[in-house]
């Protein structure tokens, strides 16, 4: 099995990899929630976001095993929680040791004050919503259009799945 590394998104090689990143999203999410829309009008809209202002100011966390990119990590941290945007895993590396290995390296590199984890899951995305729950997060709410549910749950869930890695600062 290649080694996995975890490299932070430098937005200077946003022509090589956001279009990447892009195939993994879109190969995940249009067996979950597909658009109605074509796979390039999605990638521009997506390609367009990500260049925006908002897009980005979020937080990127590439996901390698070897040389291939294999997933990332979209996150914020607000106030006491850390706001996960996404997590997308290329099918050739679901079900491998990379999720566990990736809450392995998260849970080590928490800022101090973190204290619990929130994500949007997509209603039918029940895979996503099987991992909150052993993370020890339950839905709480949905988002405002009703197609996913807010999950939240405290961050120890994560270091103790993660096999108790304790934190450090950033």
């Amino acid at each position: 099995m290649k080694p996995f590394t975890f490299v932070p998104y430098d937005p200077s090689q946003a022509e090589e990899v956001l279009p990447r990143m892009f195939d993994i999203l879109s190969g995940n999410m249009s067996a979950i929630a597909p658009t109605g829309r074509s796979n390039e009008e999605d990638r521009e809209t997506w390609l367009a976001y990500m260049a925006s202002e908002q897009g980005a100011a979020r937080r990127v966390l590439l996901l390698y095993a070897g040389e291939d990119l294999a997933g990332y990590f979209q996150y914020g941290v607000e106030g006491d929680a850390l706001c996960v945007d996404e997590i997308e895993i290329s099918p050739a590396y679901q079900r491998t040791l990379l999720f566990y290995r990736f809450c392995r390296f998260a849970a080590g590199r928490l800022p101090e004050g973190v204290s619990r984890v929130r994500a949007y899951i997509n209603k039918n995305n029940r895979n996503s919503q099987t991992i909150a729950g052993k993370l020890g997060m339950k839905a709480v709410g949905e988002n405002k259009s009703g197609s996913s549910w807010l999950y939240e749950g405290p961050i120890e869930k994560l270091a103790a799945f993660a096999g108790g890695v304790h934190r450090k600062n950033p």
